[in-house]
């Protein structure tokens, strides 16, 4: 299956990574030319140092261009390369690393405004996602509605649609697109297209990053397959209510994620990987059977 080098880059976005990607650039060539100086002083080891950093930099710009956060810390960490003394410089890197981290830690928690959920047109469809929802509308899906909520940056519409076989939904934007499948006992599957953090113990995650929604689709399938194994069959959904029971996902998932922020040193947002025959997806199924239970009844006491 063949998937997108990143997620998509929603229109709004891409004057800044042409900037940053710009920036990288420049940042490559001063890197280059400092080991070129350096190799020329008979520092051959400190001169391959600065290469790599500024390399590492162009390199997450193209193959991570959704995280301007990186960029800018990389990018101050090189600019310790260039003006201050090396005799300092792994000091300053330590500190520029733990706050850059940090930084990372605190922006973990939900950009959604949970206040503006809100349920919009049926047939809406959010500016530059028309290709991906047309895309599993010629495999028969359906649109069944669309919510809305406010995001930091611009306002975000939710397209809802339901697969014939009436066994999942997928929720569509511009950029993030996700399938799930309901089972007995709330425990939901939730097939997403980048990483996400912070989601309840009922949610089994299947991430499969920077698949296209048809790829998407594929996976979600395969994880199904591999939990009718385990005797577990997806539940029906009722095409008039799904929209607000998405809501109601959307909701669980914030508040979940404000009470159990997910920041921390190596937290990228990656996800827990793919539901497959692995040991450790395994292992994982075996948990969510539990701990689903264990945390619906909790949340009910």
């Amino acid at each position: 299956m063949r998937l997108h080098k990143h997620p998509p880059i929603p229109r709004s976005a891409l004057p800044m990574v042409w900037l940053m990607r710009a920036i990288s650039g420049v940042a490559a060539i001063i890197g280059g030319y400092l080991a070129a100086q350096l190799v020329s002083r008979g520092e051959t080891l400190l001169a391959v140092l600065y290469l790599t950093i500024a390399i590492a930099y162009l390199l997450a710009t193209w193959t991570n261009p959704l995280s301007p956060l990186l960029w800018v810390g990389i990018g101050a960490m090189i600019g310790v390369f260039v003006f201050l003394d090396p005799g300092v410089m792994s000091i300053t890197l330590a500190i520029a690393a733990a706050v850059l981290f940090w930084m990372r830690g605190r922006k973990q928690g939900s950009p959604v405004d949970p206040g503006s959920l809100r349920p919009v047109s049926p047939e809406s469809v959010m500016e530059g996602a028309q290709p991906y929802v047309a895309e599993l509308i010629e495999s028969g899906w359906r649109q069944a509605g669309a919510y809305a909520f406010d995001s930091p940056k611009v306002p975000v519409t939710v397209s809802v649609l339901v697969h014939p076989n009436l066994d999942r939904h997928a929720e569509i934007t511009d950029m993030v697109f996700s399938i799930e499948s309901r089972f007995r006992e709330s425990r939901i599957l939730i097939s997403n297209s980048s990483g996400r953090a912070g989601m309840p113990p009922s949610y089994l995650t299947n991430d499969v990053a920077g698949a296209s929604p048809a790829e998407l689709a594929d996976a979600h399938q395969s994880a199904l397959d591999i939990l009718a194994g385990h005797d577990l069959a997806p539940l029906q959904v009722l095409e008039h209510t799904i929209v607000s029971e998405a809501m109601a996902s959307e909701m669980e998932t914030i508040e979940w994620s404000q009470q159990n922020p997910s920041g921390g040193l190596f937290n990228f947002g990656g996800g827990a990987g793919a539901v497959d025959d692995s040991a450790g997806s395994r292992a994982r199924i075996e948990a969510w059977l539990v701990a689903s239970t264990d945390y619906r009844v909790s949340s009910n006491e």
